[in-house]
């Protein structure tokens, strides 16, 4: 039995023997540890089927995902494929303690608190500067599935050090190797992987932001914060219904997906952003790639309090 662990939560994956030996290997290495029982009853089942589909049953806490035996497709895609239909239906499936939000996380303070850089509707640039910004004295928490706690009044960041980060051939040769593989785990990046494994308060929120000069800085006040983090908030349900917004997917329909039972509110909803709207929240120009050092320096500057 293999256990994808969120804080006191976990799923546990139960993978079929016939199924690619590159997901049946993924699997293991999601899960990190080995666990004879499942505190929370939920269970996912990966196996094959006629044709791929994802059906996710909030009620009974099952997540069965199928895939056709002629699925086309490279490993990397296969294992995204079943990473996010894992770390989604664990958010759904939970009793509303976690948000699941749409960005990459790495330390901050010594490691006393989180930055979070998150999607503000642009989707470029997240993965990048939060290597970028950890290769500065902070350890990489997680890529992508940012789950996020809201019970203890400041939101915090639950580390996820199994989870790998999705690394493209244009980051920064200093931040990412170069590498023939798409998915990277955090012990294969050089930013220091010392973080441990309790929730650490949100202290920064960064957006990458395309249409600012690289490097440049603009702080942004709550009420606009509030509606330029709906993107992260709601991302991930999105692409629950209608995985066809995927960048990258497994899925060629959102008839693919069935979600049975009533979908409890995802996030926290408006909560959630007034939450996450009270952390401080800059927004920082992204450029290209070549510009990455450009725009970690200003997010560093900040940190520091030197701009």
């Amino acid at each position: 039995m293999s256990l994808l662990r969120v804080g006191n939560r976990a799923l546990e994956i139960r993978i079929a023997g016939s199924a690619p030996r590159c997901l049946r290997r993924f699997v293991a290495r999601l899960a990190g540890t080995e666990l004879p029982t499942v505190p929370t009853g939920q269970g996912m089942q990966v196996r094959g089927g006629r044709r791929t589909r994802l059906t996710v049953d909030v009620n009974r806490g099952e997540v069965l995902l199928e895939l056709a035996a002629e699925l086309a497709g490279d490993p990397a895609t296969l294992e995204i494929g079943v990473l996010q239909a894992a770390a989604r239906s664990l958010a759904v499936m939970g009793d509303g303690e976690l948000a699941l939000l749409h960005g990459s996380a790495v330390t901050a303070d010594g490691g006393r608190s989180a930055i979070a850089v998150l999607d503000g509707g642009r989707g470029q640039g997240k993965t990048s500067l939060a290597l970028g910004v950890a290769a500065h004295d902070g350890s990489l928490l997680v890529d992508e599935f940012t789950f996020t706690a809201f019970s203890c009044g400041q939101p915090c960041v639950v580390p996820m050090p199994t989870l790998p980060w999705h690394v493209r051939a244009d980051m920064a040769p200093l931040l990412a190797p170069h590498t023939t593989e798409r998915l990277l785990y955090a012990v294969d990046l050089p930013a220091p992987t010392t973080a441990g494994h309790r929730p650490l308060p949100l202290s920064l929120i960064v957006i990458p932001d395309q249409g600012l000069a690289p490097g440049e800085l603009c702080e942004t006040p709550a009420s606009v914060a509030r509606d330029l983090l709906r993107a992260a908030v709601t991302d991930h349900e999105a692409k629950l219904r209608d995985p066809t917004l995927d960048h990258v997917s497994i899925f060629s329909s959102a008839e693919e997906v069935t979600i049975s039972g009533s979908l409890p509110a995802f996030n926290f909803g408006e909560k959630a952003l007034d939450a996450l709207a009270a952390v401080p929240v800059i927004r920082v120009g992204i450029g290209k790639p070549d510009d990455l050092p450009t725009s970690v320096a200003a997010v560093i500057r900040w940190i520091r309090g030197d701009s």
